[in-house]
């Protein structure tokens, strides 16, 4: 076990939290088709992918109102999702609304990625020429973490299956990536705001993180502050709830990890392009001022679980290892 197994880049580890969360997916469908509906459980084979997991989210909200009619009409709406065989390979990338995935699965995919600002709320194809320029940023990303940084690359590998390529229908709606317990194992990139493959690098990394994060959720509430309590946020200009002030400062620790370990891979830095050294040395000191700010407003008004100062302070040992080590070079 890793010394920061939260911080620390680990496909084993993160390979078994794909396992068990999936695994508590198929039991909560086979539980539904078998003792909800008596329709005899779940189909022989069925492949826990993020658009079942975006179902089970829309089954567990009809459960909560006792609407079985509701959970019923799901399934059979949803038969793609019921018998998919799961993605082609891991990080199997799709633009949003191509023929790879049936329409009932795009859909599911957009409720579970609705977010509380609208920035995710209609979804649409990227432009053709930021699809081109996605596609070629991935092909060198592809050639050169899984050689120059392994361990970062194959636990993208272990947690993700799908990443989704998408903007805002409006043109307006500037995100830049999301993620979802509700789509547990797909990533939304909007390729638009990764015009680089060092931009679109640390989109993958900041997105997987939130899974990582995720996991500790399932038996733990992390943070204990009331959800409707809003405090000033340093990455964002409206009030947020404690939780996501903590989800925000763990993932920039986790970019501040990755970064650091790219500024020590001249080959990786050399692969990546042209000014990628000085942009890395520029978002290490970005992203450190957003890490302290946002760790300032946890200590000052969060409350947290055991579980929950534990990663903190595993996130604050490793940024500071992070610029120890730079600071040494």
């Amino acid at each position: 076990m890793p010394d920061h197994p939260m911080m620390t880049p680990d496909p084993v580890v993160c390979a078994a939290m794909d396992e068990q969360v999936n695994a508590r997916l198929i039991a909560a469908i086979d539980y539904v088709m078998r003792d909800v509906l008596d329709q005899g459980g779940a189909p022989p084979g069925m492949v826990a992918t993020p658009m079942l997991h975006a179902l089970q989210a829309l089954i567990r909200e009809a459960a909560v109102s006792g609407d079985t009619n509701r959970i019923a009409a799901l399934l059979r709406a949803n038969g793609p999702a019921l018998r998919g065989q799961g993605v082609p390979t891991r990080c199997h990338v799709v633009p949003w609304g191509a023929p790879d995935l049936p329409a009932t699965d795009f859909a599911l995919l957009q409720s579970a990625f609705q977010d509380d600002i609208g920035l995710t709320a209609r979804l649409a194809p990227p432009t053709p020429a930021h699809l081109d320029r996605a596609r070629a940023n991935f092909a060198v990303l592809r050639a050169c973490l899984p050689v120059h940084l392994a361990p970062w690359w194959q636990e993208l590998e272990a947690l993700v299956a799908l990443i989704l390529l998408a903007e805002g229908d409006d043109k307006t709606a500037r995100f830049g990536g999301a993620t979802a317990f509700a789509a547990w194992g797909a990533i939304l990139i909007n390729p638009a705001n990764s015009a680089t493959p060092l931009a679109l690098a640390l989109t993958l990394v900041h997105e997987s993180s939130h899974l990582k994060l995720f996991h500790a959720y399932l038996e733990d509430e992390i943070v204990l502050n009331d959800p409707e309590a809003r405090f000033t946020s340093p990455l964002r200009r409206e009030g947020r709830p404690m939780n996501g002030i903590y989800h925000a400062t763990y993932v920039l620790a986790r970019m501040l990890a990755f970064l650091s370990d790219l500024d020590g891979s001249k080959p990786a830095l050399a692969a990546l392009g042209p000014g990628a050294a000085e942009q890395v040395r520029a978002d290490l000191d970005h992203l450190r001022a957003g890490f302290d700010a946002g760790r300032d407003v946890i200590r000052a008004h969060g409350v947290l679980t055991a579980k929950g100062q534990r990663i903190m302070d595993e996130a604050s040992s490793t940024v500071e290892r992070c610029f120890a080590a730079n600071a040494a070079e």
